[in-house]
């Protein structure tokens, strides 16, 4: 019985003594084996900000040791993106500049799990050079560009913080001899980012607090800004870029008030977003920009906006060809001039857009609009509406143009610039292609007012634009050619534009009774012969109005054979 205890306790101690050291090997082992996985996922990162085509990674070193590591690299432009940027500004400024625009150097203390509580942590500065800080701009701080703390998680997560810093930035040689000597004050509160490997998405905020810009002639102050950075890479590939801010008020203060004036904006927004395709290729962006409460005041001048918003999207279709849309929307617009109104504006807003219309067309699409325009002087509120159209463009021709831009851009360089005039000769040649065939004209809606009074017009034509500018009859009664026009204006509407017209040229040297006289003389001039030979028609409600219609080779004008009124020209 004694012997068998003794047997299981030696038993036992050899247990916990292999356990023991096995426990002694893994625990000596697991920092070595995992310097090794984040040393390898290090690389990988480094690989992954390669892959963004314009930033290459130099001089990279890490060393490893049982519990830490340091790693060092430098980012630089990539070498012919940072030739044509070197030439471009160069030839700009006049300068030759040597070495590399822009060189960050990256310094990284790495502390390795798993007795951290975390596979690793890192504490890592940034440092900036190049002839971009040294001829543009200069930095003053204390330390580094950037500070930053992270740690990355068993699950691969990286969570991190930016340090805050006050930075001054002032212009370097290049800009205070040409006359640009700027002092910029920031106030760096900090950040997040965080970079997720299996999302595939890495992401940063930042908070600016109060920032400071003084120029010569104005001292500009930024009460502060927050701002959002999203990069979405499934699969190693990037797919979407999103950048977003938004800005507290800024004020300008003028240093010089007999020729310069203050402003001030309440705030502003930037929204921003790139896709990329499947093989990471530039395929679209969407971006908008907001400003609200803008107010600039000039010595004899004021003028304030509630809002401006500007919104404009584009997409990449086949290899090179983009299509897209510009919108522009403007609220609460006043301009004073010495104490009078110059003109305010409820609503404006304007929009401009390139769409395919079919597989082999394409159409340019523009609208134009204001609401309640008042005009210091006239009599009533303007309001416009305007839509048109221009369509049956050929696809195939404008893909060539933009091949041409490609091959243009490929083919540029500083010293010898005639290597592009075959490329814009055949520019030139698709160019005239591309507006040369039958094409689809729209005005509808169309509408104008001044107070009560209005037109109201519709216009739609199918036809070439040659035979359009030549208005010639053998041409423009082509039986594949069509057209219909529609015009319908008060008799007011006509007398109002008539005496402003007179109002103008005369400058208040003669009286509101003379000037409407004067204005329901030359209306009525004007209108008479057009009157007496059908082309425009009186209604009963004091209206005129025109209706033409073209189709199938026939002419006709207010309901009547019109072929005449072509022989007029």
């Amino acid at each position: 019985m004694g012997k068998g205890q003794h047997r299981r306790g030696s038993v036992l101690k050899r247990t916990v003594v292999i356990i023991a050291g096995l426990a002694l090997i893994v625990g000596l082992g697991a920092p070595y084996w995992v310097g090794q996985q984040v040393e390898q996922k290090y690389a990988d990162y480094l690989q992954q900000l390669q892959r963004f085509g314009y930033i290459e990674v130099e001089n990279l070193s890490y060393e490893r040791g049982w519990l830490e590591a340091n790693a060092t690299y430098e980012l630089v432009l990539e070498p012919e993106f940072a030739q044509l940027y070197t030439g471009l500004l160069g030839t700009a400024m006049e300068q030759e500049f040597e070495g590399d625009p822009l060189r960050i150097r990256v310094d990284d203390q790495i502390a390795h799990g798993p007795f951290i509580g975390a596979f690793a942590s890192i504490e890592g500065q940034a440092d900036a050079s190049g002839w971009l800080f040294d001829q543009l701009v200069q930095m003053e701080l204390d330390g580094s560009l950037s500070h930053y703390d992270a740690r990355v998680g068993f699950d691969q997560v990286v969570v991190g913080e930016w340090a805050p810093m006050q930075m001054v930035l002032t212009a370097g040689p290049l800009l205070s001899d040409a006359g640009l000597d700027l002092r910029y004050d920031l106030d760096y509160l900090g950040g997040e980012f965080s970079y997720d490997p299996a999302l595939g998405e890495y992401r940063s905020s930042n908070r600016m607090g109060q920032a400071r810009l003084e120029e010569p002639t104005a001292i500009h102050t930024f009460e502060g800004s927050t701002a959002e950075f999203v990069a979405s890479f499934p699969e190693g590939v990037l797919r979407d870029v999103t950048f977003t801010s938004q800005e507290g008020p800024i004020v300008t203060e003028s240093h010089d008030g007999g020729q310069f004036g203050d402003s001030r904006i309440d705030g502003q927004s930037v929204e921003a977003q790139l896709q990329f395709d499947e093989e990471g290729r530039f395929e679209g962006f969407t971006s908008r920009f907001a400003l609200q409460g803008f107010e600039a005041e000039e010595p004899e001048l004021l003028l304030s906006m509630q809002e401006i918003v500007a919104d404009i999207t584009a997409t990449r279709q086949g290899e090179s060809s983009w299509y897209g849309q510009l919108d522009f929307n403007l609220d609460g617009l006043a301009l004073h001039e010495l104490d009078e109104l110059g003109f305010e504006a409820q609503n404006m807003n304007f929009g401009l857009g390139l769409e395919p219309e079919s597989e082999s067309h394409f159409q340019v699409v523009q609208r134009l609009a204001a609401n309640d325009l008042n005009i210091h002087g006239m009599e009533g509120p303007i309001a416009f509406h305007l839509e048109s159209s221009y369509g049956q463009l050929p696809r195939a021709q404008y893909d060539t143009l933009w091949d041409l831009i490609h091959e243009a851009v490929g083919q540029f360089s500083w010293d010898d610039p005639d290597r592009l005039l075959p490329v814009f000769e055949r520019m030139e040649h698709v160019v005239e292609e591309l507006i040369a065939g039958r094409s689809t004209l729209s005005f509808k809606p169309v509408r104008f007012s001044m107070g009560d009074a209005d037109i109201e017009m519709e216009l739609e034509a199918d036809l070439r634009l040659q035979d359009l500018v030549a208005f010639e009859e053998d041409r423009l009664l082509a039986p594949e050619n069509s057209l219909y026009l529609n015009v319908n204006a008060s008799a007011q509407l006509l007398n109002k534009m008539m005496r402003e017209s007179l109002r103008q040229q005369y400058a208040g040297m003669i009286g509101d009774d003379e000037l409407d006289a004067m204005a329901m003389a030359m209306a009525a001039d004007a209108l008479g012969p057009m009157l007496e030979l059908g082309v425009v028609i009186r209604e009963e409600d004091e209206r005129y109005s025109l209706e033409a219609q073209l189709s199938d080779g026939q002419l006709l004008l207010n309901g009547e054979p019109g072929e005449w009124l072509l022989e007029q020209f």
